[in-house]
C-alpha cells in the first residue's frame, strides 16, 4: 500500500511539468494512478491546467475522472471540453452515474448530450431520469447478472463470463420467466458449488428489495440495517429492475448529511455544485429562512420593550442579556444536533418521547446547576449585587433546562408529521429559546428584586 501511495505524483509537481510543456511525462506518470487521485491532483491546479490534463488522460480513465472532481473543476471543463468528447465520456460511465452527472447541468444541455450519447445508453439514461429525483429508480443500474432457476452452476459461470458491463456481481440475483425477483445467490456460494447444482438448489429465498419509488433515505437505512454491497431494486409487480450499489448509497449520505448541515444553518439546501449555482439562485435558498428568523428575532425585542422599565431601574440587568441568550441558544444547539442524530437512527421517535425528555430533563438539569454556579460567581465578581447574582444563576438554570425540553420535543413532533427536523431546528430554536429565555430572566428579576 506505502509503495502505490508513493506513485502518486504530487500536483505541485505536475504543475511544474506542466510549466515547462512536458506533457509526455506528465501523461506517463498519470498512467498508473487512480482516477479519484488524478480528480485531487485536478482540483489543486488551475483551470487552464486541469483542462490540459484532462485532455492528456484516455477515454475510460477522463469518465471516471470527470464523474470524481470537484464541482469548480467540473464546470470550467463543462466550458472547455466539446460536447461530442463529453457525450463519450458520459457513454464510458455506468448509467447511473451518467444520469446523476447530467441532471446537475440545465436542461437543455442535458438534452444536447443525450441526443449525442450511443442509443443504447441513451435510452437507458432517458429511463433513469424519469423517475423522481432522489428515488431508488434514479439511483439504480441496469447492468446486473440476472440468473434463472433452472440454470446450473457450469452455465452461469459461462454467462457471468460473457458479461462486459456489469456493475456488481457480489450478488447475483434470480428471476423467473416473468424476469420476477425470487431469490438471491452469493457469488461465493456458486463458486463452491458443484457444476452440476441448479442455481434452485443453491439461491436464498426472501430477498430485501426496495420499490423503484423509495426514497433514498429509505435506501441507505437498509444497507446501513443488513449490510449489504447492494439492494436490489423491483417494480409495483416485483420485476426486478436493476440494484443500488454501495458506492451510491455512500454518496446519498454525503448529500443528505451536506442537506441536513444546510438546513441546521438556516438555508435551503442546494440541489446543484455549489459552484454551479449563481448568487441569484443562492438568494433565493436563504431570503425566506432569513427573513422568518428576523420576525422570530423581533420577539426578543419585544420582551426587552416590555420590562423597558425594570432595565431603566436595575441597569446592571441588560449586562448579562448576551449571557442569558447565548447559553440558552447554545444549550438548545447542543440537544438539537444530539436529538436529530438519534431520530436519522431510528434510537427516538414519538412512541419513546416521554422517555427522551426524561433523559435530556435530566442532563438539563445538571447542566443548569453547573452553569448557576459559573453564573452567580461570574455576577458577583462583576459587583452587580447579591440579588443580581441570584437572578442571573436561577435564569441560567430555568433557561438551560427549559432550552433542552424545546430541542428535545420540537425535532421528535416534526419528524412524526412528515416534516424534515432539520427544517424546523437549528437557528429557529436558538431564537425562540433567545426570547423565551429572557421572558424568563426579566420574570426572574421582578419577582426577586421586586421591581
Amino acid at each position: 500500500m506505502e509503495e502505490q501511495i508513493n506513485k502518486i505524483p504530487s500536483a505541485k509537481k505536475i504543475d511544474k511539468l506542466l510549466g515547462k510543456n512536458k506533457l509526455k511525462k506528465t501523461q506517463h506518470l498519470l498512467e498508473n494512478v487512480h482516477p479519484a487521485d488524478i480528480a485531487d491532483i485536478l482540483d489543486q491546479l488551475t483551470p487552464d491546467k486541469a483542462a490540459i490534463v484532462f485532455d492528456l488522460l484516455p477515454i475510460a480513465t477522463a469518465s471516471e475522472v470527470l464523474d470524481e472532481t470537484g464541482s469548480l473543476v467540473r464546470q470550467e471543463l463543462l466550458e472547455t471540453v466539446d460536447e461530442e468528447k463529453l457525450a463519450d465520456l458520459l457513454d464510458e460511465l455506468p448509467m447511473d452515474d451518467a444520469a446523476e452527472f447530467l441532471e446537475d447541468l440545465d436542461d437543455e444541455q442535458a438534452d444536447r448530450l443525450i441526443k449525442l450519447m450511443e442509443p443504447e445508453d441513451r435510452a437507458e439514461v432517458k429511463e433513469l431520469l424519469s423517475y423522481e429525483e432522489e428515488s431508488a429508480g434514479r439511483l439504480m443500474t441496469r447492468d446486473v447478472a440476472a440468473l434463472r432457476r433452472s440454470w446450473t452452476v457450469d452455465e452461469t459461470l459461462k454467462y457471468l463470463r460473457s458479461l462486459v458491463d456489469a456493475e456488481t456481481l457480489h450478488y447475483l440475483y434470480v428471476v423467473d420467466a416473468e424476469d420476477k425477483l425470487i431469490g438471491v445467490t452469493p457469488l461465493r456460494a456458486l463458486i463452491r458449488a458443484p457444476a452440476d447444482a441448479t442455481i434452485e438448489s443453491i439461491m436464498r429465498e426472501g430477498v430485501v428489495a426496495v420499490p423503484v419509488t423509495a426514497d433514498q433515505e429509505e435506501l441507505a437505512e437498509m444497507v446501513a440495517r443488513y449490510d449489504y454491497y447492494s439492494i436490489p431494486v423491483v417494480d409495483d409487480n416485483g420485476r426486478f429492475l436493476g440494484v443500488v450499489t454501495v458506492d451510491d448509497v455512500l454518496d446519498i449520505v454525503a448529500d443528505e448529511a451536506t442537506e441536513d448541515i444546510q438546513r441546521l444553518g438556516g438555508s435551503e439546501p442546494l440541489d446543484q455544485p455549489y459552484f454551479a449555482v449563481s448568487a441569484i439562485q443562492m438568494v433565493k435558498k436563504r431570503i425566506g429562512w432569513l427573513f422568518l428568523l428576523f420576525i422570530a428575532s423581533t420577539l426578543t425585542g419585544t420582551v426587552i420593550s416590555i420590562f423597558q422599565e425594570e432595565l431603566e431601574t436595575v441597569l446592571a440587568l441588560s449586562l448579562f442579556i448576551p449571557l442569558i441568550i447565548g447559553t440558552g441558544g447554545n444549550a438548545g444547539s447542543q440537544t438539537v444536533a444530539t436529538i436529530i442524530r438519534a431520530i436519522t437512527l431510528d434510537e427516538v421517535r414519538l412512541g419513546n418521547i416521554f422517555q427522551a425528555v426524561r433523559k435530556e430533563v435530566s442532563v438539563g438539569l445538571l447542566l443548569g446547576a453547573t452553569m448557576m454556579g459559573i453564573g452567580f460567581v461570574r455576577a458577583i465578581t462583576w459587583d452587580t449585587g447579591m440579588d443580581i447574582a441570584i437572578v442571573v444563576g436561577i435564569t441560567l438554570s430555568a433557561v438551560v433546562l427549559w432550552a433542552t425540553m424545546v430541542a428535545t420535543v420540537v425535532p421528535i413532533l416534526a419528524d412524526r408529521f412528515k416534516i424534515d427536523p432539520t427544517v424546523i431546528s437549528g437557528p429557529m430554536i436558538t431564537t425562540v429559546v433567545d426570547a423565551t429565555g429572557l421572558l424568563i430572566y426579566f420574570s426572574l428579576a421582578k419577582v426577586i428584586l421586586g421591581l
